[in-house]
């Protein structure tokens, strides 16, 4: 019987294939108290030497690297898993457990794991929450080495891999002929697993819970990487779409290379600049290789997350440098440190708080730690004089706060130019709009800047007050509600009537389905994860400015989330036409659940 499993829509494709197992063992040890000093000197001699095991096998693999073009990427993610190994949280917590709670080296791990897994549990940052998957992966490398855990296998033959996890490591040492696709119970959509499966061009759906338990080996599997579905002995009907659905795609990815090259405009002559979202240097290939106009936001964070300490000035500096010169002619935009304490706990002797997301964090955290925040803006300051640099600062909320900011960025540039005996070239400033305050003032905030970038994953959490990692109220994350389509008109409007640009960088930018909905509203930038740069080039090249205008328009007089989803996915849905493989959400299927009849039939009548 046919069965269907909803996961995350981590790399884009679709395959058809038996399922093959990679079985992962969850380690097993006994608990162990320490008797002696002789005891308790032998468990850290066997924890020391269990990660330096570990540490070897990784650079093991990615010294391999350079035989395997595809994985090149992965090779910041080794660094990562590196860093972790020495990181004090992980290492010497670990060793510290040993020596004072008298217990064994497996039993003194888990306990550190499980303190890491609370740390990151509260974080907001999907991004940064993913990162607990390295933790987990490390540990269980160090089990491994301990004895504790019997090797990994992956049971008989099959191109459809199901597994609870998939490290970069062990993607490596996959048959990568034979492999087709990947499913996993565990990841995100930032998850190592999603960076490895893009990197392979393999589809991939992540996050599917219990899948391990309801697939036979051998089992006919479809992975619907666009929809982030996955079906289980399919039945002939099924089967005969989606084989239909996989030439389809593979001609429309064909046809999506001439978009990579050609700068994004409407029908009617409206330019919409699209751009990347970056968190490495080691991306900035892929960022070019895709047709990205720029990178429209930069997270500087990710750089100070590979060090076990602050980087110096000098460090940030030459690092920002190699990012400037990479993409140059086109611009960067830094967003300078867009995390609180709980992110910067190996650094900063902060006290923990009860809801960071409403705490110390980003421009407020740099505005009270001022000796990083001038580390960083110096760097980029310096690091500018070699390219195209933009400025952007997250979570402002106030007047007070930017006007704070751009006295520092003053007497940090004046600084500069007379340690340089020349002046500086001017930075275009921005500022993230992610909370209603930022909105209600937006008039007041667009007279201080360049420019405006729209942060819509935060700004949709904050106006209707939801958290969509809670399984209770993720359902009220609606970026197709009222008050969020009024915010993003009176943001944009506001901002062109003072003659600045407006971009968009969250979630609503790389999701086709909202495609059409920036393009009424005058979006004049996208910022997105490069994968998505091409299909977004071609929708907007197929779309009619006015016609999304006046769409827009329509839109603002309903009073309800279901009124403006069923107007607005009725609508597009003649606008998509055949792209409809390429949604990474599946929209179109909900709506029909919700209604109880189809698009098409919902069209005619109306």
């Amino acid at each position: 019987m046919e069965r269907r499993f909803k996961g995350i829509a981590a790399s884009p494709g679709i395959e058809i294939g038996k399922a093959v197992f990679r079985k992962s063992p969850k380690p097993r040890f006994t608990y162990q108290f320490l008797l002696n000093k002789s005891d308790v000197k032998k468990e850290l001699d066997r924890f020391k030497r269990a990660v330096d095991q570990v540490k070897k096998e990784i650079k093991d693999v990615k010294s391999g690297l350079g035989h395997n073009p595809p994985l090149k990427e992965i090779k910041p993610i080794l660094d990562t898993y590196l860093i972790v190994l020495s990181d004090p949280i992980f290492f010497k917590a670990t060793l510290r457990r040993i020596k004072e709670e008298k217990i064994n080296a497996e039993w003194a791990l888990m306990k550190t794991v499980e303190d890491i897994e609370g740390i990151f549990g509260k974080i907001e940052d999907e991004y940064i929450k993913q990162r607990v998957q390295d933790i987990r992966y490390i540990a269980k490398k160090i089990f491994g080495f301990l004895g504790s855990t019997t090797n990994t296998t992956i049971s008989s033959s099959g191109n459809i891999l199901i597994a609870d996890e998939l490290s970069p490591t062990e993607a490596t040492k996959l048959p990568t002929k034979q492999i087709g696709a990947f499913v996993t119970e565990t990841g995100g959509l930032t998850s190592h697993t999603a960076i490895v499966a893009q990197a392979l061009k393999l589809p991939a759906v992540v996050g599917v819970k219990g899948i391990s338990q309801e697939v036979k080996n051998g089992d006919m599997v479809i992975v619907d990487g666009q929809r982030g579905i996955v079906i289980v002995n399919p039945n002939p009907d099924t089967l005969r779409q989606y084989k239909q659905r996989q030439r389809h795609y593979s001609l429309l990815c064909k046809e999506l290379e001439h978009y990579i090259n050609i700068t994004a405009h409407t029908l009617d002559g409206k330019i919409l600049r699209v751009m990347a979202n970056v968190e490495l240097f080691e991306e900035i290939p892929s960022v070019l290789e895709m047709g990205a106009e720029g990178i429209g936001l930069f997270r500087t964070e990710f750089f100070y997350l590979q060090h076990n300490e602050l980087p110096n000035e000098e460090a940030l500096y030459n690092y920002f440098k190699k990012v400037v010169k990479a993409i140059y002619p086109y611009p960067v935009t830094f967003r300078t440190l867009d995390f609180g304490g709980d992110k910067l706990s190996s650094y900063l002797h902060s006290g923990k708080e009860i809801n960071p997301a409403l705490g110390l964090r980003a421009i407020r955290l740099c505005l009270t730690q001022r000796d990083i925040f001038c580390t960083q803006l110096r760097a980029i300051l310096r690091a500018s004089q070699h390219g195209n640099v933009r400025l952007l600062f997250p979570l402002i909320s106030s007047l007070e706060e930017i006007q704070e900011t751009k006295q520092i960025l003053i007497s940090l540039k004046e600084g500069l130019e007379k340690e340089a005996c020349k002046p500086f070239t001017p930075i275009p400033l921005g500022i993230m709009v992610e909370v209603p305050s930022a909105v209600a003032i937006i008039d007041l905030l667009v007279q201080e800047v360049d420019f405006i970038s729209i942060g819509t994953n935060d700004l949709i959490q904050y106006a209707l007050a939801i958290d969509r990692n809670n399984e209770q109220v993720a359902y009220l994350y609606q970026p197709l509600h009222p008050a969020v389509l009024r915010m993003l008109k009176q943001i944009t409007d506001t901002a062109h009537q003072r003659g600045i640009t407006v971009s968009v960088c969250g979630e609503m930018a790389r999701d086709p389905i909202y495609t059409p909905l920036l393009v009424g509203l005058g979006i004049d930038e996208i910022s997105l994860n490069v994968q998505n740069i091409p299909i977004i080039k071609k929708l907007i090249c197929s779309l009619s400015f006015k016609e999304a205008q006046v769409l827009v328009k329509e839109l603002l007089t309903f009073k309800t989330v279901q009124e403006i989803k069923r107007f607005y996915l009725q609508h597009i849905k003649f606008w998509f036409k055949n792209l409809e493989e390429l949604f990474s959400q599946d929209e179109f299927e909900n709506l029909e659940e919700k209604y109880g009849k189809t698009i098409e039939e919902s069209c005619l009548h109306e």
